[in-house]
């Protein structure tokens, strides 16, 4: 008995072992290339939106006076989990090395946002302190957007319809002065 009890277990926990691989072969692969596997949001997808924002951002005027950005996250509105801080680090790291921009540190800013409270509320403000921590935080654009996604089912066939959409808001003006979309659809056919 102890025997059979002892062979359940070890099939069980081979079975669960997520470290191997028990079939198949597996290979290194161009990240940027094209490999759909289903029509979930995936890393080529992610390589389509950064590289069409990232384009668009740098085509535009308001990158020629290296202006300083603060990124706030993207709305995810599908019904998926979508790691849409990989969208944002990636367009960070592509803009800060065409050095067009410059960005918020986002985990400064509670820092920064209280020190500035601190200042205010001080009896003896240091003006010239309150104005440093409050151009750096009020200083340039607003990174922000939502992605969304649409999908048909029907016996023959499944489509996954999704559109980013990241806008830039002015700090100063209040007004929008870039906004662009990336579309993406998948068809699978039975």
């Amino acid at each position: 008995m102890k025997k059979y009890l002892f062979l359940i277990v070890s099939v069980f926990l081979l079975g669960c072992s997520d470290s191997t691989v028990q079939y198949g072969k597996v290979v290194r692969v161009d990240p940027k290339g094209m490999y759909d596997t289903s029509l979930d949001f995936s890393a080529e997808d992610l390589h389509l939106v950064v590289e069409k924002m990232v384009s668009s951002m740098l085509k535009s005027q308001l990158f020629d006076g290296t202006p300083v950005v603060d990124v706030y996250p993207i709305e995810n509105r599908t019904y998926e989990h979508i790691d849409t801080k990989a969208i944002t680090d990636s367009i960070r790291t592509m803009i800060i090395k065409s050095k067009r921009a410059k960005f918020v540190d986002s985990t400064m800013r509670p820092i920064l946002i209280n020190e500035l409270r601190y200042q205010n509320s001080s009896r003896y403000i240091d003006k010239s302190k309150a104005k440093a921590i409050g151009n750096h935080i009020a200083q340039g654009y607003i990174l922000d957007g939502a992605i969304t996604s649409i999908q048909v089912r029907n016996p023959d066939m499944q489509s996954r319809f999704y559109k980013v959409t990241l806008q830039l808001h002015n700090i100063e003006t209040g007004m929008i002065d870039w906004i662009e979309e990336k579309e993406i659809r998948k068809v699978y056919h039975k």
